[in-house]
């Protein structure tokens, strides 16, 4: 089950950290209606958990029942565990209650790794009920940490200012993204398609709405928007389409597997991050290392990804007339897409490795445990 830059990370990040020697157990859950297990991945023992609640469901209306579920059943699962932990390791407030409970059971130090917040994807404007317990919860588990791990720089300012806390330790450490299967964007403007894309959850938060607004700004019928990727506002996006009369030029892909993704963004001419939030931003990673031309809001930890044109296209204030002027500044200098392209593989290749992270981590660990 993988939610966004979340799930990547906690299985690159994982798998990276067996690979030298670790031994790392994974606490998560099953796939709805699928029973729990108990298997090695790649070296990391994983144990995947039915919820405690038999009729609990991931929808809006009965999330929070959900996660006290999930919670108890990632407390239970504990004792399966193999080996006692010198290190309890959580990720984002889904996990901040189990977090809690098992380093006071083994009486172990806890690390809270912070992916992105509630304060942060709604601006700080939490109106609903859900959102003030995932804030409250958030903020207990910030508190608590013996140690907290940001992405960008940006997550330190939004977690000290929107949330009042000062962590014992807080650390930034960058995502990194795994080697691509092969690398290299198009190599030249196909006369029958040119294809724009977007890659990720489906998601206000994403402005994906931003790019179907820029199409109806791009007169040139060959250029098409390729959509990948699932989330709550696929309907409203699809009907936002049908009303502008953009379903011979847009597509909605769905959920593309990993080891067919790379074809797809290869195939693309460039790509589009239009984010309204972003603590962080693997998608640019993942892109950036093939080698795609990017086209992105200068927002959050975005910024620090793609920190000047040199690499990509930013973008100061999104809509859909700012993101057509940087795709037909593209597609009228093919020569200089490619070079920024290129200095962000490279900046990719230097400054973004799952090693590195790990390296960094480890050093968290230290600090917490001596």
């Amino acid at each position: 089950m993988m939610y966004g830059g979340l799930g990547a990370h906690v299985v690159a990040l994982t798998q990276a950290q067996a690979r030298i020697g670790h031994e790392v157990t994974v606490i998560t859950q099953a796939a709805e209606g699928e029973a729990g297990s108990h298997v090695d991945v790649n070296g990391v023992e994983v144990i995947r958990v039915e919820n405690h609640y038999p009729d609990a469901q991931m929808v809006h209306e009965k999330f929070a029942y959900w996660v006290h579920g999930f919670a108890l059943a990632s407390q239970t699962a504990c004792e399966l565990m193999s080996r006692k932990p010198e290190i309890v390791h959580g990720h984002d407030w889904i996990a901040a209650s189990q977090l809690i409970v098992a380093a006071k059971k083994f009486s172990v130090p806890s690390i809270l790794t912070v992916h992105a917040t509630e304060f942060g994807r709604h601006n700080g404007w939490l109106t609903s009920s859900l959102s003030r317990a995932i804030y409250a919860l958030e903020r207990r588990a910030l508190e608590s940490a013996n140690s907290v791990i940001v992405c960008s720089d940006y997550m330190t300012h939004e977690i000290r200012s929107g949330y009042g806390v000062e962590p014992k330790i807080l650390t930034v450490i960058a995502n990194g993204v795994s080697p691509a299967l092969s690398v290299g964007g198009p190599d030249e403007i196909n006369p029958e398609n040119i294809v724009i894309g977007f890659i990720g959850r489906l998601e206000w938060e994403k402005g994906v709405h931003h790019i179907i607004d820029a199409m109806e700004f791009i007169h040139d019928q060959r250029v098409k928007l390729e959509i990948v990727g699932r989330g709550s506002q696929l309907s409203d996006l699809q009907k936002k389409v049908e009303r502008k009369g953009l379903e011979d030029r847009v597509s909605f892909l769905g959920h593309v597997e990993e080891s067919d993704r790379s074809a797809v963004v290869q195939s693309w001419n460039a790509a589009v991050i239009p984010s309204n939030y972003e603590p962080f931003g693997i998608v640019a990673l993942e892109l950036g290392q093939v080698g795609v031309p990017i086209i992105a809001a200068q927002v959050g930890g975005l910024s620090e990804i793609i920190p000047t044109n040199e690499y990509g296209y930013l973008i100061r204030e999104v809509s859909g007339e700012s993101i057509a002027r940087e795709i037909e500044s593209i597609l009228g200098n093919q020569a200089e897409a490619t070079e920024r392209a290129d200095r962000m593989r490279v900046r990719v290749a230097t400054d973004f490795t799952w090693e590195r992270a790990v390296k960094l981590t480890d050093s968290v660990y230290e600090k917490v445990g001596s």
